[in-house]
């Protein structure tokens, strides 16, 4: 492993980017010479110990092999680094100078070594990933937060995502992991590209106006509200799909006469009286006044969630940590998977 020597102290990590050290390196390189840090730390060890063998004692290496390259070391900076005063060997004022960037540039390689030994661990890293709104709050933010806590150097970005695009985003590398969701009995649509990661299923509520004569119930049947008016998401999405096959199971097709991108806006037409909806449980949505959810019986209402990641790279050690995070906040509000979810 060898340094690039400068005449100036030595730079920060990270590294700029890959054009501009192209540059850097281009209009300086005859002010560079090569540099290896195992000579760096002699020249230190000669300067704290005052004498070659004793360095070389405090490295491990023969007085030989310290003479080298105490040689090669001042062959490299051009001019002498070291002079005889008595039975020592006094640093010049170069001398002096060199050992006071080495100081600065072990570090830095300690540093740097250390980085590198903490991605590996999983501590040190940066990722980013993408949901919807409702798995955001519910899933992505708690899940960060844990990670803020057990790995305080792995930086999570946050992203909302909209469904057509993120495994798009996801193989080309825009995002490492999505959570997504899908209804009951739709197809997997997995994608060869990217490797699931089942995190539970999540139970739907019936949101009704305060006033609907179900509103006081603990529970209704869902064949019973044949009749009502609805509001959905966006048409097809999981949630859309869920409503139409929970209402076929139940004998009927809704009549969605709204639709909204956002579970806020959604809560809000159902507490204008506009329609009724189903809600995801474990998302915790803020429940206007005005609205009243309830459990339906008779059918089993819920969506699936889950991880995506690129193929393989779920064994890289921040998504990995992001992964057990998720893993552990779903753990918490989300049903397991049962087999029989899984075949439908």
């Amino acid at each position: 492993m060898h340094l690039f020597l400068l005449g100036c102290s030595a730079p920060m990590l990270p590294v700029v980017n890959r054009e501009d050290n192209q540059m850097f390196l281009a209009g300086n390189g005859k002010l560079m010479c090569m540099v290896d840090p195992a000579r760096l730390k002699l020249l230190v060890a000669l300067h704290e110990q005052g004498t070659l063998h004793a360095a070389a004692s405090t490295l491990h290496i023969s007085p030989s092999a310290a003479s080298q390259q105490l040689a090669t070391l001042t062959r490299e900076a051009g001019v002498p680094l070291a002079e005889a005063d008595g039975r020592k060997l006094r640093l010049t004022d170069a001398g002096l100078v060199l050992v006071e960037h080495a100081y600065a540039m072990l570090a830095l390689v300690e540093r740097a070594m250390g980085e590198v030994q903490a991605t590996v661990n999983g501590e040190l890293g940066r990722i980013t990933v993408g949901s919807f709104p409702s798995t955001i709050s519910s899933l992505l933010i708690p899940a960060a937060l844990m990670l803020r806590d057990s790995h305080p150097r792995l930086q999570v970005d946050i992203r909302e995502i909209a469904a057509p695009d993120c495994r798009d985003r996801l193989a080309g590398g825009e995002l490492d992991v999505v959570v997504e969701v899908e209804a009951e009995g739709a197809p997997s649509g997995d994608d060869t590209r990217c490797t699931r990661v089942e995190l539970g299923t999540d139970d739907f509520d019936l949101a009704l106006p305060i006033v609907h004569p179900s509103a006081r119930e603990p529970s209704v049947d869902l064949s019973r509200l044949r009749d009502e008016e609805w509001v959905s998401t966006i048409e097809g999405d999981a949630c859309d799909r869920l409503l139409h096959l929970a209402c076929a199971s139940a004998g009927f097709r809704p009549r969605v006469r709204h639709r909204a991108g956002d579970w806020t806006a959604i809560l809000a037409l159902v507490e204008a009286e506009m329609g009724i909806a189903f809600v995801p449980r474990a998302a915790r949505l803020p429940v206007p006044a005005g609205v009243v959810s309830v459990a339906p019986t008779g059918h089993d209402i819920r969506r699936h969630v889950y991880a995506a990641v690129r193929r393989g790279s779920e064994a890289r050690p921040a998504i990995a940590a992001y992964l057990t995070a998720l893993e552990a906040v779903a753990a918490r509000g989300y049903r397991p998977r049962r087999a029989a979810d899984s075949d439908s």
